[in-house]
């Protein structure tokens, strides 16, 4: 086996224990879990209200805001595509809930990124 070759057997294997033991908790349509990274960027933040904590309002051009976004192993993410449903496995107040994946941004390096928006259906 090359140097190549040892080193992603490694790598997936040290990324599988990472995912699985840190990893935050999505279920997928089939009622199976999928266990990645969960980043949404307006968890904490108050977007346009009033209260002294984070202030976004007239500040923000929704061209440039950034989606929720869920990362996970690609191994793992087989059969989720465009318009599956995720429901994250968090708080309400740490963004959990039921998204869309509307578009799918593999990394190259075995990763891939899913681009959530709100479920609105």
């Amino acid at each position: 086996m090359t140097t190549l070759g040892r080193f992603r057997d490694v790598t997936a294997r040290m990324d599988a224990v990472l995912v699985d033991r840190l990893g935050d908790r999505a279920i997928k349509p089939d009622g199976l879990a999928l266990f990645g990274a969960f980043f949404s960027p307006f968890v904490g933040a108050d977007v346009g209200g009033k209260s002294k904590s984070v202030r976004l309002g007239n500040a923000i051009v929704t061209d440039n805001v950034l989606a929720p976004t869920f990362t996970a192993r690609v191994v793992d993410a087989v059969g989720i595509e465009k318009d599956t449903f995720l429901t994250v496995d968090l708080p309400v107040e740490q963004g959990g809930g039921r998204y869309k994946v509307s578009k799918r941004e593999p990394d190259g390096a075995g990763m891939v990124n899913f681009i959530l928006s709100l479920n609105n259906g």
